[in-house]
């Protein structure tokens, strides 16, 4: 019997939006970077030459640290130094721009729906908690929001630290636990748990095929398995 349901942020509940590549863009603008400098650190951390981010890259599914480590390569800042301003720079750019905080489906209902059956919602990200948590309270979608375990909290996924610390908070088995998301990394956190692949993220079919057969176009997706 499923009990909980730990969504992954980007590409899953919410649209994986220009808004990141743009950010990263507006970031640079205020480094010293040739144009040379910044094709690298783009191909590094997985954004094509038309802008598209691509499925399993750095910005598609590792941390804000991850990224500064990337860019200490290319700047002549350390990587806390460049992770401290990224952090802050992301959480003000959201709030500027936070039109592009867009749902991929309607989460309202389709966590009202879960709440009424008594489901447990996780928000599993690799994002920083202050980022997730300001793009749920943006949607009204904070209140439904059981746990966030974001990678400034916890053990970035795939390390099973947060699922730890999730079971054992609501007394869970692996069984009773679905995680969805569309990236590898989402499919291989929690081996034992049920796994949802979803399409309207970065990941593509065939890549989500080689972690689960359960695969949707959305989270709703969910609703199959209750």
């Amino acid at each position: 019997m499923i009990k909980a349901i730990l969504f992954d942020k980007d590409g899953t509940l919410l649209e994986f939006s220009d808004i990141w590549v743009d950010s990263i863009i507006k970031f640079l603008r205020g480094k010293n970077l040739c144009e040379d400098a910044k094709r690298k650190l783009f191909k590094k951390i997985g954004i094509k030459e038309n802008n598209e981010v691509e499925e399993n890259s750095i910005l598609s599914s590792e941390t804000v640290e991850d990224l500064a480590l990337i860019f200490a390569e290319f700047m002549e800042e350390s990587p806390k130094e460049i992770y401290e301003e990224l952090d802050d720079f992301f959480l003000v750019f959201l709030k500027e721009n936070k039109k592009f905080i867009r749902p991929t489906c309607d989460l309202k209902i389709l966590f009202e729906n879960l709440k009424r059956r008594g489901i447990i919602i996780g928000l599993f990200t690799s994002d920083n908690f202050r980022q997730a948590k300001y793009s749920m309270e943006y949607l009204n979608l904070d209140s439904f929001i059981d746990f966030y375990a974001a990678a400034d909290l916890y053990e970035k996924k795939p390390n099973p630290e947060s699922l730890e610390i999730f079971k054992e908070k609501y007394l869970l088995r692996d069984e009773e636990i679905i995680i969805v998301g569309d990236s590898k990394v989402d499919m291989i956190f929690g081996k034992d748990t049920v796994k949802l692949g979803v399409l309207c993220g970065t990941g593509s079919r065939e890549m989500l095929l080689k972690y689960t057969e359960n695969i949707s176009e959305d989270p709703r997706g969910v609703l199959k398995f209750l």
